[in-house]
């Protein structure tokens, strides 16, 4: 849930994981951050540019009044705050900023601005309006969370939940030690020095201001060297063998018809799936570097329409090595054959982080304060617990009619199973 918690990290998470120089700031905060993953966040989050002009762009006469009114929310952005308590458990709520066309197209009702409050807890997550009297849960060690088709139907919740806990324990123990010797060095990285930043709580923090700007080019650059020292890296060859162990582990222990095999084989099994794999990716990159530089994937990326691209970010982290504040601002122009003019879509993220170490605490729902999808399956009454002047009830309605789709699936199997296990007859 950290990730859910904390959107602009992500976004260091998978660009900015240890830039070297003046970035190495950002990669120890990064770190940091997963080793102490207990604090309070608020922050916003908004489209920018042409967002409006997209149909017309494509040549769409007809507009979609709902899907205008959507837009038109998220340019006036969503403010998300909340708290997380360690790597599973987190409480925010998203609230739209101005939410007048949603009302206007009678997406939404009340006295209360549209939100939907968010609650991880373990495995488990519930989401709810203030316009619901009940949490929509959504179970993650269930066989089918959102009612879809899952090769884990039938699978022990205690073994699911086992498996995915050592998954995530072994993915993030990578990603730490990993972003720790990252050394990517960034074109453009700023050290800005000291300031003061306020934070939501009303508390005053000195902070090291980190600026970072990234172009197409610079993408591209970063793309090749990662991909690079990935296949070179004994750290990801060994998570690579530890991850593919692990996971064959888990499908001999569900399935009753595979064989079973030895820690040993199995290691040796994924080791030599690994190195061969991580062979070839580096005799791919190597014929690829020499035929598309940088400047060769730029300069096709322009003849497909993408024109430029310019990624502005700025970090702000204290004494502690913690990221208290974190903006981003993407902007991306593009104009397809199919367009009739250039537009440039954007995205923006401010967000803080505070109380490190005392975030504020949360309950975890009742069992009866929530309705699961298995639930809305077997009452249909229990769908009224999502008003329908709200915009949760279209969501699990979809989700139950995914559930039901895969209930049909598993009768019409049953009964194929069966009639392939009766006797042939024999005719004398």
């Amino acid at each position: 849930m950290w990730k859910k918690g904390s959107a602009i990290l992500l976004a260091g998470m998978l660009v900015l994981t240890g830039c070297a120089n003046e970035a190495s700031l950002v990669r120890d905060s990064i770190v940091a951050s997963i080793d102490k993953p207990n604090y309070d966040f608020q922050g916003t989050l908004k489209l920018t540019g042409d967002v409006e002009k997209l149909p017309a762009a494509f040549g769409e006469t007809a507009v979609d009044k709902e899907g205008q009114a959507f837009l038109a929310a998220l340019k006036a952005g969503v403010t998300a705050k909340g708290s997380q308590q360690d790597l599973k458990n987190a409480k925010f709520q998203l609230e739209v900023n101005d939410d007048k066309l949603l009302r206007d197209n009678k997406l939404w009702t009340g006295d209360k601005k549209a939100s939907v409050e968010m609650i991880a807890a373990d495995n488990k997550v519930y989401v709810k309006s203030p316009l619901d009297s009940k949490y929509l849960v959504i179970d993650a060690t269930a066989s089918n969370p959102f009612g879809g088709i899952d090769s884990t139907e039938g699978v022990d919740p205690a073994k699911l939940k086992a498996f995915q806990d050592k998954m995530n324990d072994l993915t993030l123990n990578f990603i730490k030690k990993y972003v720790s010797k990252y050394g990517y060095k960034l074109a453009d990285a700023k050290n800005l020095g000291v300031e003061k930043v306020t934070l939501p709580n009303g508390d005053k923090v000195d902070a090291t201001h980190v600026a970072i700007k990234i172009d197409a080019k610079e993408l591209v650059k970063m793309f090749f060297f990662t991909a690079n020292d990935a296949v070179a890296s004994q750290d990801v060859k060994a998570f690579a063998i530890d991850f593919m162990v692990l996971t064959n582990t888990f499908a001999e222990e569900i399935d009753p018809e595979m064989g079973k095999t030895t820690e040993a084989e199995k290691r040796a099994l994924a080791e030599a799936t690994i190195s061969e794999g991580m062979k070839s990716a580096k005799q791919w990159l190597d014929e690829t570097g020499k035929i598309y530089t940088p400047e060769k994937v730029v300069e096709e990326m322009k003849k497909e329409g993408f024109q430029n691209l310019a990624w502005n970010l700025d970090f702000y982290v204290d004494s502690a090595k913690m990221p208290v504040h974190q903006k981003s601002s993407l902007n991306v122009t593009f104009q397809t054959k199919d367009m009739k003019q250039a537009l440039t879509i954007g995205l923006e993220a401010d967000q803080y982080a505070y109380n490190f170490g005392k975030a504020t605490k949360f309950s975890v729902p009742a069992k009866d304060a929530g309705v699961t999808v298995e639930q809305l399956y077997k009452d249909e009454k229990a769908i009224n617990s999502f008003s329908d002047k709200g915009f949760m009830r279209p969501f699990a309605q979809s989700m139950l009619e995914q559930y039901k789709w895969q209930k049909e699936l598993e009768a019409e199997w049953a009964e194929y199973e069966a009639e392939a296990a009766e006797p042939a007859t024999v005719t004398p």
